[in-house]
């Protein structure tokens, strides 16, 4: 997270959509409060499945986690990364997931390019789709994923060097040795401001 930190010093993401046919839902906001040549402060707000949190979190430059201060609670080192990374998974993994697959070629391909407009920015984004539905390939854990659906798109505001996941749909299985997992979600940025 700390790349999108030092690109965009607020951002607000909508996460909506089930796994397992369980509602999973998150709306976050995070705020760059301030930037030292070592740490970053950063306020955050969450809304989880409709339990709202608000946390501080102090990261290193370096990405490793110094404290998470949530609840009432102070977390440190192995405590903090566990709590942020709990918190930041599925974003994270998306995110993740919508840059890596999307330059995969035999899998997926460009539509061509639209503009998205995300508070006052507003910049070219690319937009990706699979090549047939469903389609299935490998990932990296070993396991395949199913898509019945996939479109994202991915452009770079104005003033930032950080390629951005603006919006994704993504609507599938993940199989890996533990079993299948089925996934269903939309993700939206609706809030942006570039550092």
């Amino acid at each position: 997270m700390v790349s999108f930190f030092g690109s965009y010093s607020s951002m607000t993401i909508g996460f909506v959509g089930s796994k397992n046919g369980n509602p999973d839902n998150l709306n976050l906001t995070y705020d760059v409060v301030y930037h030292s040549s070592t740490t970053y402060k950063v306020s955050l707000d969450f809304l989880l499945n409709g339990q709202a949190t608000q946390a501080t979190l102090w990261v290193l430059n370096n990405g490793n986690f110094v404290a998470l201060y949530a609840s009432g609670s102070n977390h440190t080192g192995s405590a903090a990364s566990n709590t942020v990374q709990g918190y930041f998974t599925d974003l994270e993994t998306l995110s993740l997931f919508a840059v890596q697959e999307s330059t995969i070629t035999s899998y997926f391909h460009s539509t061509g390019t639209s503009t998205a407009n995300i508070g006052s920015n507003s910049f070219p984004v690319t937009d990706y789709v699979a090549n047939t539905t469903p389609e299935t390939f490998p990932v990296c854990s070993g396991g395949t994923v199913t898509l019945n659906a996939y479109n994202v798109y991915l452009g770079t505001p104005t003033g930032s060097s950080l390629e951005l996941v603006t919006h994704a749909n993504f609507d599938g299985t993940l199989t890996t040795s533990t079993g299948t997992t089925t996934l269903d979600y939309t993700y939206e940025v609706t809030g942006l401001t570039v550092t």
